[in-house]
């Protein structure tokens, strides 16, 4: 399933890039930060959890004010507690995702900054570790909505502040916030 739609977000970026070859710029991103998670609700069991990581990258095609492009995303938290009380057990909820991003950028005339906004879909592959009694796994369908700013440090490389909302389609599954710095390589 990761294969397949791996291959069909890299075929969308391709094509995209293929069809506006003339009027816009391939690039590369990357971005780190902090992922805060909401806490995980069952039947009698609430359980919360530290701010974790968050580390990414994405390949794209910036054609102007929009931007269409394919991520691979790592996020990692650990558990706090369980029911108010301090976990004693060594426990964490990490998530891979790979999305279908797109972006629409807010150019200021005459300033480096730009804001832009993006949605992306695609699949979270979330697993639950728990120290000496192993570790459960499941990929459901995932969507985030992202707001940040961009600032141009030169015609090719843009430097990025970025909040982001990962939400996934099974109903158990906590939501996300990250907050992240980056940045974008045109070539």
């Amino acid at each position: 399933m990761k294969r397949f739609l791996m291959t069909m977000i890299v075929a969308a970026v391709f094509m995209a890039t293929s069809a506006q070859a003339a009027n816009g710029k391939m690039y590369f991103s990357g971005s780190a930060g902090v992922s805060i998670t909401n806490d995980l609700d069952f039947p009698g069991i609430n359980i919360s959890f530290d701010p974790g990581f968050n580390v990414g990258g994405a390949l794209g095609y910036d054609f102007g004010q929009f931007r269409a492009e394919g991520e691979i995303r790592y996020s990692s938290v650990d558990i706090d507690e369980v029911n108010g009380i301090p976990s004693s057990i060594s426990a964490d909820l990490s998530a891979l995702t790979f999305m279908a991003n797109g972006y629409y950028d807010h150019e200021i005339r005459n300033s480096s900054l730009a804001p832009y906004l993006g949605l992306g879909l695609g699949f979270a592959d979330s697993e639950l570790t728990v120290a000496g009694f192993g570790s459960s796994s499941e990929t459901d369908f995932a969507y985030q909505f992202m707001a940040g700013l961009g600032f141009n440090v030169s015609p090719s490389t843009i430097l990025t502040a970025e909040y982001r909302f990962l939400g996934i389609a099974d109903s158990d599954a906590p939501n996300t916030h990250a907050f992240l710095f980056g940045a974008r390589f045109m070539f």
